[in-house]
């Protein structure tokens, strides 16, 4: 793979075949893992629901975010060795299914109001029409969203600010707008990680990339389910 950066065999055509069917071989790669990594998240997330586990992180939540975000840095850090890349992968993912299945489990169980079983089938259709039209349009287009990524980033942060304003304000006007807002900064995220993925093979290791969809792909989900969340408390009023 070196080779490719030589301009002796930038441009010659099999160069370009070789390139061309690595590059295939990477995008594989990375939808492989990411298809593990949400199995992973599943099976942890029904497994905490059917055991004490969802109790025991919605006891402690800040052991669980602990855990969800040392997982997730481990999975990082791990990318670039082959041995180690998708068991914390598998793992990382694994345990954010942990420490959303307390939510899942409120919601189930009718312990949020506005909201049912129902409910969390209707956030994961809707996230996964979004993820995979997202997807396809990236495929079909082969446009660079590349450059929208310092400007989703400044409106994360910002997001963040207002969530924790509003933790204390409690507005559900304005939790109902961080909701849509962040539907469509994560659905930006997807668009840039996919253009990532297609337009630069291999300067991102296949399991770090996978990570990254997923991550979008979780927090477009859980910001899904607070919008339906809100709506169903809505209508209830």
């Amino acid at each position: 793979m070196q080779n490719f950066a030589n301009p002796v065999y930038s441009f010659t055509p099999e160069a370009l075949e070789l390139v061309g069917e690595a590059r295939l071989a990477y995008v594989r790669k990375v939808y492989t893992y990411f298809s593990i990594a949400v199995a992973s998240a599943i099976a942890g997330t029904l497994i905490a629901m059917q055991s004490g586990l969802a109790f025991s992180f919605a006891n402690a939540p800040f052991i669980g975010i602990l855990a969800f975000i040392g997982s997730m840095w481990f999975a990082s850090a791990s990318a670039n060795n082959p041995s180690r890349a998708v068991p914390t992968l598998s793992i990382a993912t694994f345990i954010s299914g942990l420490f959303v299945a307390p939510v899942l489990y409120a919601i189930a169980h009718g312990y949020v109001r506005g909201t049912t079983t129902a409910t969390i089938y209707d956030a994961l259709i809707l996230s996964g029409a979004i993820f995979g039209g997202l997807t396809f349009y990236t495929f079909v287009t082969k446009k660079d969203f590349s450059y929208l990524g310092a400007s989703l980033m400044i409106g994360l942060f910002m997001l963040i600010g207002v969530s924790i304003i509003n933790f204390f304000v409690r507005s559900t006007t304005l939790d109902l707008g961080v909701s849509i807002i962040g539907v469509i900064i994560f659905s930006g995220f997807i668009l840039v990680d996919t253009s990532r993925i297609l337009r630069r093979a291999h300067e991102v290791p296949p399991t770090l990339a996978a990570l990254n969809l997923y991550l979008d792909f979780l927090n477009l989900f859980l910001l899904m389910l607070r919008l339906l969340g809100a709506g169903g408390s809505r209508d209830r009023r």
